[in-house]
């Protein structure tokens, strides 16, 4: 919201109004001290006008055209992957933590893989690019409302639906996208997930060509476990919702189906095959 807002009344530009500079720095009078990341408390320190302002944004959609642009881990330069995988000068909030002790796949099932299995991980990384995009690099400050995401847009996550091709497994995720209110203005940016895809499915690494896939799977499995031990220490005590999230209440409310710790370690278990069949397989 902070960020929205210090865009909207001129950060980082030269404002050419006095009226847009008092402004401005009255927000940031306003909230100094206050801890940003209570949307209720910003929410109460804001005046009419800059309430309307966001508001407008979040129903228009146009709310994506000023945050500032994110470029996401798998559309680093490749070199800057095989340094971080060799150790050295290791930026962690640029690439997901890979997750390297993998057990082999007929330790996990003794049964083969389904030949669909591909297509079925093509779903789910499809919701997941979609989501990283959708919330600017910022999912883990919207970890519950990002995990229930990924699961109702993936069919093959929420339904166990296999599918037969690359093709229908991205359409998929985009019939479910169109489905929901809250992704409004986002529905168009889709061929900039078709590149992100293609990224991530033929990322250049010829010593292991499954890298970026593995990087992805990872980033979920560790998500997951995030979302795991964050719904474990929610408390069962009801709140009291204040102004902002009545108009603005958390978008997992809008999916049919909600994930509890239950469904969390079935994801792990999947996530888990998913891994154990990418580090043996070359796609």
């Amino acid at each position: 919201m902070i960020d929205i807002l210090k865009r909207v009344y001129g950060e980082n530009e030269i404002s050419e109004s006095d009226s847009d500079d008092e402004e401005f720095t009255d927000i940031n009078d306003r909230l100094n001290g206050i801890d940003l990341n209570d949307a209720e408390v910003v929410w109460s320190y804001l005046t009419d006008s800059e309430k309307a302002d966001f508001e407008h944004l979040v129903k228009s959609g146009d709310i994506s055209k000023i945050l500032p642009q994110f470029t996401p881990w798998w559309c680093l330069p490749i070199e800057k992957q095989i340094v971080t995988e060799v150790g050295e000068n290791i930026n962690d909030s640029e690439f997901p933590h890979l997750i390297t002790n993998i057990p082999k796949l007929s330790i996990l099932s003794k049964k083969s893989p389904s030949d669909c299995i591909q297509w079925n991980l093509v779903n789910m990384i499809t919701s997941y690019v979609f989501l990283i995009r959708y919330y600017n690099g910022k999912h883990k400050s919207y970890l519950s409302e990002f995990i229930n995401g990924l699961y109702n847009l993936s069919k093959n996550l929420c339904l166990n639906q296999n599918f037969e091709s690359y093709d229908i497994a991205v359409k998929s995720v985009e019939l479910c996208i169109q489905e929901h209110e809250m992704f409004k203005g986002f529905q168009e940016g889709f061929i900039l997930i078709n590149n992100d895809l293609e990224t991530i499915f033929s990322n250049g690494l010829d010593s292991n060509c499954n890298y970026n896939i593995k990087l992805a799977l990872s980033d979920i499995h560790n998500l997951l476990t995030m979302y795991k031990n964050e719904q474990k220490n929610i408390s069962l005590k009801k709140t009291e919702q204040g102004e902002f999230n009545r108009k603005f209440p958390d978008a997992k409310a809008t999916y049919l189906i909600l994930v509890d710790i239950k469904k969390v370690r079935l994801l792990l278990k999947k996530i888990e095959y998913f891994l154990s069949w990418v580090d043996e397989s070359k796609l």
